[in-house]
């Protein structure tokens, strides 16, 4: 049986969490997340993993230590990750949810146990096994039965999985079961994209309080939001608008045996090359910072709760 050690013993809000361990945090608010892919980064092609330097990962990290204590990485490259743990623990940041993009690769596999067990001691770490690949074709469940597999026969038992997919994928029962709890993404914009940033917001978290209900987990909403362009009636303000109703209802409630939380932002930066790659125009506008690190109201929300 792990044990759970009480969040109040910590420090400082930047003090090393070997004492406590992801099971407590995803019980809690302790930890503010942000989904985060580097400002600077289009992996499409292999070698921009290599050309991305450590000077611009450390200044997306400083710049987002301003309201946030925790990363939520998509997935593993031996070029960018590694630098990534070493970079958040010097940022101060306390937790990351480690990403695996491909679960039938046991290079990104290995790469994830590696890093777990180098940080563990060092900051809160879970694994992400695939980010909406059953909902766009790229695995199978089956792919994800393996990766679980082969990752808990070689982790240490604290260290907690989940797999992300569209709201409309927990309609399936075999998601509600995966793992230690669910990181669903679950988005107006696409789901519900006639609504109003406040009744967004509330469509949002009543859809995580349902499974969290139904699957007696904690469910860490992944995804959600809303874009500030790439519509006519996108922009700053109304990105703005869908994150001030979102977290002043609270970034945490109970739902059945589950709960519910609501302290990741998505996501860190715009994304330019997201775009391009699924003729979406909204795909570019998800930043809660310009690609150039230019802060956007939204960011200025999330600073305003305080400290992390």
């Amino acid at each position: 049986m792990r044990t759970f050690i009480c969040l109040l013993c910590l420090i400082s809000p930047y003090s090393v969490v070997n004492a406590a361990p992801l099971a407590n945090l995803l019980q809690s608010t302790e930890v503010r997340w942000v989904a985060y892919s580097p400002s600077r980064l289009d992996p499409r092609q292999d070698i921009h993993h290599e050309q991305l330097s450590t000077a611009q990962l450390q200044a997306d990290l400083r710049q987002l230590s301003d309201a946030f204590n925790g990363l939520i990485l998509y997935a593993w490259h031996p070029m960018v990750t590694p630098r990534l743990l070493w970079l958040a623990e010097q940022e101060g940041f306390k937790a990351v949810l480690l990403g695996v993009w491909q679960p039938r690769s046991a290079a990104e596999l290995d790469g994830v146990i590696t890093l777990s067990e180098q940080y563990r001691d060092k900051l809160a770490v879970g694994i992400v096994v695939g980010n909406e690949g059953i909902n766009f074709g790229r695995y199978e469940f089956e792919d994800l039965l393996f990766a679980e597999d082969y990752l808990r026969q070689r982790l240490s038992e604290n260290v907690l999985l989940t797999t992300s997919e569209p709201l409309v994928g927990y309609q399936d029962a075999r998601l509600l079961g995966y793992g230690d709890f669910l990181a669903p993404n679950i988005h107006p914009a696409i789901d519900r994209d006639q609504l109003a940033p406040g009744p967004a917001a509330d469509w949002a978290r009543g859809e995580a309080l349902k499974l969290a209900e139904r699957s007696g987990k904690s469910v860490l909403v992944k995804e959600t939001g809303l874009p500030r362009g790439g519509r006519a009636d996108y922009n700053p303000e109304v990105q703005a608008a869908f994150w001030q109703h979102y977290t002043e209802k609270g970034l945490s409630q109970k739902a059945g045996d589950g709960v519910a939380l609501f302290n990741v932002a998505f996501e860190a930066y715009d994304l330019p090359w997201k775009a391009e790659a699924s003729g979406l125009p909204i795909e570019a506008w998800w930043g809660l910072l310009s690609q150039t690190r230019v802060t956007t109201p939204a960011f200025r929300v999330w600073q305003q709760l305080g400290e992390p």
